[in-house]
């Protein structure tokens, strides 16, 4: 499923025409005519008005493909390429990474104050699935290495 297909698929999830959803994301509704046709792409800034007002969808899914649409908790303010749920569905992603250490001080007034250290560990190579370039016109092309190919 391409972009243009996540974004009609909120829109029938919503029972809203394109006009209507455009006016519920704040876009003109000629841009919005232009995606549903696959005339163009939708820009980061229709994206993030997407995630803004729907607060239900995962960026991951919207922006990717991967996983479900519907997010497992909606966080207030999504943010693209972040997603609370994602984070604390996962937390043993953090304990492989880094480990925490707390030092307590005592300062002149003999009251401790609790410091946390983050302590880095070197992580495994990672693969790259996509990249994604997003122009000033708010516009963007992706690109995908072709499978099997290393440099």
């Amino acid at each position: 499923m391409d972009l243009r297909e996540r974004v009609m698929t909120i829109m029938e999830h919503e029972g809203m025409s394109s006009t209507k959803f455009a006016d519920e994301i704040g876009v003109q509704r000629p841009k919005m005519s232009h995606i549903v046709s696959g005339r163009n792409n939708p820009s980061l800034d229709i994206l993030q008005k997407i995630l803004e007002r729907f607060t239900y969808v995962s960026t991951d899914w919207l922006l990717f493909g991967r996983g479900e649409m519907k997010r497992e908790s909606v966080s207030s303010s999504p943010v693209i390429g972040a997603e609370k749920a994602e984070n604390e569905a996962e937390p043993e992603r953090g304990a492989k990474n880094c480990e925490e250490t707390e030092d307590k001080i005592e300062t002149k007034e003999n009251k401790p104050t609790v410091i946390e250290r983050i302590v880095y560990q070197e992580r495994p190579p990672k693969a790259i699935s996509r990249i994604m370039i997003f122009y000033a016109d708010n516009t963007f092309d992706t690109f995908v290495p072709e499978k099997g190919k290393k440099d």
